[in-house]
């Protein structure tokens, strides 16, 4: 079979299909964030620091002042009177109501040519803080089924700090723990230098170690690849046939641009409950170029908005992450 990890699968439904070996105790070399931290330039990794909603700063009212109002100076002795660059201000895009808050918890089953190879955990946990903005903190856990475990182990964990007010990526984080591979990959996203800040490691069985660090290039205010499945339940998605809209989403630190477009509504059972839903596809551009399409997601019509099935084709067969319970 295919095996497909974590990120690749929602990231978001770009699918990579690698060849699998039996789970072995590989001595594969784990990684330490807090140790991938210390190499982080140190403004970089304060900006970014995770801390306590009870450290958000207060309002500052200069700062306020300035945006409203910018100041004008002279930038050449000719006399020549421009403005100061206006200063980078994040966009306020909640609803009320949200369809999400802190304690949700989505079961999900990732299912292989129909049968059930992995589960997959989102939840949200208690807010936090970044770059002195309160964030949602999400998780997304994968791990293999104990009969799968004998093809391909996964033990996956991603991590995303998601803006509160403007519906934005701020942080993103991956573990990943498999048979053939352990990867650690931090990204940071600053939207006034309009850049991402990239770390990635990755011990792999055949490939051995390799190590990464780059910036590049961002889009204001974009997903990353977990931060995508919850502001999808938030923004105004197309109702009609042939409607779509755009959403920038970053991967491995650089920038990506998904489609997300309107194709049906349906019924669709979860256990004992049918939900009304709308149905769109998603295709995956970057540079222009279309990279990855025959993306599909189910979610509800209703004040949740759950995302109640995803289904993606690969080289063989098709994998599908269909929601199991709801806490």
């Amino acid at each position: 079979m295919n095996h497909v990890n974590l990120r690749s699968l929602i990231a978001p439904f770009c699918l990579v299909a690698l060849i699998t070996s039996c789970s072995t105790n590989n001595g594969l070399r784990k990684f330490d964030e807090l140790n991938i931290e210390k190499e982080i330039p140190k403004e970089v990794a304060e900006k970014f620091e995770v801390k306590d909603v009870g450290e958000l700063p207060k309002p500052n009212p200069d700062l306020i002042a300035k945006i409203v109002k910018p100041k004008i100076k002279i930038k050449s002795k000719k006399g020549v009177i421009v403005p100061e660059p206006t200063p980078v201000i994040p966009p306020s895009r909640r609803i009320d109501p949200m369809p999400f808050a802190a304690g949700e918890r989505l079961f999900y089953d990732i299912r292989y040519v129909g049968v059930t190879a992995a589960t997959f955990n989102l939840e949200v946990y208690p807010e936090k803080v970044v770059n002195d903005r309160k964030v949602y903190h999400l998780s997304g856990h994968a791990k293999t089924v104990k009969l799968f475990e004998l093809v391909y182990r996964v033990d996956d964990l991603i991590e995303s700090f998601f803006d509160y007010d403007g519906l934005y990526s701020h942080r993103f984080t991956m573990n990943l723990d498999e048979s053939k591979q352990s990867r650690k990959l931090i990204e940071l996203y600053d939207y006034e230098k309009k850049k991402s800040f990239y770390w990635n490691r990755i011990d792999h069985t055949e490939k051995g170690f390799s190590e990464k660090k780059e910036e590049n290039d961002i889009k204001l205010w974009s997903q990353d690849p977990l931060s995508f499945l919850y502001y999808i339940r938030v923004v105004q998605l197309p109702q009609n046939k042939g409607e779509s809209i755009r959403i920038p989403i970053i991967l491995d630190g650089k920038q990506w641009e998904s489609v997300v477009m309107f194709d049906r509504k349906e019924k669709i059972s979860i256990g004992s409950k049918d939900f009304e839903s709308n149905v769109y596809r998603v295709e995956n551009f970057q540079n222009g170029e279309l990279k990855n399409k025959d993306n599909t997601v189910w979610i509800s019509n209703d004040e949740h908005r759950y995302l109640l099935r995803i289904e993606a084709k690969v080289k063989v067969g098709s994998f599908a992450i269909a929601l199991d319970r709801i806490l």
